[in-house]
């Protein structure tokens, strides 16, 4: 069955009679004339009548198919599933100088390689959900948007660098920017996955300020701290890091090496278990090329008659 997309178009139909009352009807009537051959005339006239008749219906056609092709004419393709992610993940990484450190892997490489390496593995598990990247050291950055784009968050992952953003590490406005960006989020569940090596030692956000934020929004924090014991310069906060994650029902995880920060990203996705929301759309298939083609063809029949009419009289005369 046909559907028409914007059926108030057909409203525009009459648009050409209301045009020629409204802007035509000053014109005066002819005053009659007597003619001693008026039936001549009045054949002649009949004549043209009905050439101009014709003419009129013609526009007409043509006026209709171009409504009838704005109107937008579709027919059903049938219903499609759709999934909606439920979930709306920030991933806010550490990026500070101290993330060079290979203290974390016995194959030399470096805390944020092995951060990315779990990170990544994260992403490709959340397939249904939107994830975003933030990432802070000194200052914060939104690295990536949310999106379901997994190639491309695993590609933006592979990218990341240390020492970007400054050397000290800004965990409050971290957390104010991720929350910031799901303000106007409309999934269901809203997560922050925070990850740092060291303490709140920058920014403009205090983590208790950035914390009582997340608890009035609702937003679920989980927290890491990387690093081994041996590194007292950049210690982790973990009072601060358990606390949040407890008070806003997420969980807390220090990794001292590389296993664990792999563990503690595997846990939070069993704790957030991928989730989708069916959505049954009917899709439509566009028909407004039909009436279009129609009348691309009726004005290139006429403007073809007239050419040969023309080219006929030519020779007639010629």
């Amino acid at each position: 069955m046909i559907h028409f997309g914007w059926p108030l178009i057909f409203l525009c139909f009459p648009l050409p009679v209301l045009a020629q009352r409204f802007f035509l009807s000053g014109r005066e009537n002819a005053t009659a004339i007597k003619v001693p051959f008026f039936a001549e005339i009045k054949a002649a006239s009949k004549a043209r009548r009905f050439r101009a008749s014709r003419q009129t219906l013609l526009l007409w056609v043509l006026w209709g198919l171009l409504v009838t092709a704005a109107a937008r004419p579709q027919i059903s393709g049938g219903l499609q599933e759709y999934t909606v992610p439920v979930r709306d993940i920030i991933l806010a990484l550490d990026i500070s100088r101290s993330m060079l450190h290979q203290d974390m892997d016995e194959e030399g490489k470096s805390r944020l390689d092995t951060v990315k390496e779990a990170a990544i593995s994260f992403v490709n598990m959340r397939k249904n959900d939107r994830v975003g990247i933030v990432l802070f050291s000194e200052q914060t950055s939104l690295y990536v948007p949310l999106t379901v784009d997994t190639a491309a968050l695993n590609e933006m992952l592979n990218g990341v660098q240390a020492g970007l953003l400054g050397t000290l590490t800004a965990v409050g406005d971290a957390m104010g920017l991720s929350l910031k960006y799901l303000e106007n989020s409309e999934a269901r569940h809203k997560i922050i996955v925070l990850l740092t090596d060291g303490m709140n030692n920058a920014g403009n956000i205090t983590p208790d300020e950035a914390l009582e934020a997340a608890k009035k929004a609702g937003v679920t924090v989980y927290t890491i701290g990387v690093g081994s014991d041996a590194d007292q310069k950049t210690g982790v906060d973990t009072d601060f890091l358990r606390k949040t994650a407890v008070e806003t029902g997420g969980m807390f995880f220090m990794a001292k090496e590389r296993e664990a920060v792999a563990k503690a990203y595997s846990e939070i996705a069993k704790n957030e278990p991928k989730s989708e929301a069916p959505v049954y759309l009917i899709r439509y298939r566009e028909l407004y090329f039909w009436p279009l083609a129609v009348f691309a063809l009726i004005v290139f029949a006429v403007i073809l008659k007239r050419l040969i009419e023309r080219v006929m009289f030519a020779r007639r005369t010629g």
